[in-house]
């Protein structure tokens, strides 16, 4: 769909341009839809550091989630029909601190020492 709309865009198909939108629909069709699935889904993690981050620098909190009934929210959101499914939920917002009787609490992070490994 990319390929066609610069191609409108642009009032021109460039042929370079052709040939490696061939060359992808080929690989894609080759995966299969399970492979390209778990492609795409490996992909959504890249996007997903990029909201966490833009979150961070805009003090809105945000928590990636994976522990959800996939199918339930495809269904609630029609991604079939879109031919999409989904792969984590980030939901945004802003803490309520008077209500949370977590927040005045001591963080508790294992030293760097025991999760961190350097190669040399």
């Amino acid at each position: 769909m990319m390929f066609d709309l610069t191609n409108e865009v642009r009032g021109f198909k460039n042929e370079g341009w052709e040939a490696y939108r061939q060359k992808l629909l080929g690989i894609v069709a080759e995966r299969g839809t399970e492979a390209n699935y778990q492609a795409a889904a490996r992909q959504a993690y890249i996007g997903l550091g990029a909201a966490l981050i833009a979150a961070a620098f805009e003090r809105v909190d945000a928590t990636p989630m994976e522990g959800f009934d996939p199918e339930a929210v495809d269904e609630i959101l029609g991604l079939k029909a879109r031919h999409l499914r989904s792969v984590l939920l980030l939901p945004l917002g802003y803490r309520a601190a008077e209500r949370d009787w977590l927040v005045n609490l001591q963080k508790v992070r294992r030293p760097a020492e025991q999760f961190i490994s350097y190669v040399k």
